[in-house]
């Protein structure tokens, strides 16, 4: 979810540290939970999330610019 945070400006779950039955649900618990099992499938390595989030369709979307956008922001 952090990670997910620092890209996108919006956690999965509202918090980032609060996943637990008092926290609010997460926007897409089944993506979370993939991201998850990537984490740990991969020795809990953070760079292999980061690369996997910034190779994502989801990332380049986010990060375009379209024709309408103010060159000076």
């Amino acid at each position: 979810n952090r990670v997910w945070l620092h890209y996108f400006g919006i956690g999965l779950v509202p918090s980032p540290d609060d996943f637990g039955v008092m926290g609010s649900p997460p926007s897409h618990p089944e993506l979370l939970d993939w991201l998850a099992c990537e984490l740990i499938e991969h020795d809990w390595s953070l760079k292999h999330l980061h690369r996997l989030i910034l190779d994502s369709a989801v990332y380049r979307q986010a990060s375009f610019l379209g024709p309408d956008a103010d060159a000076a922001t």
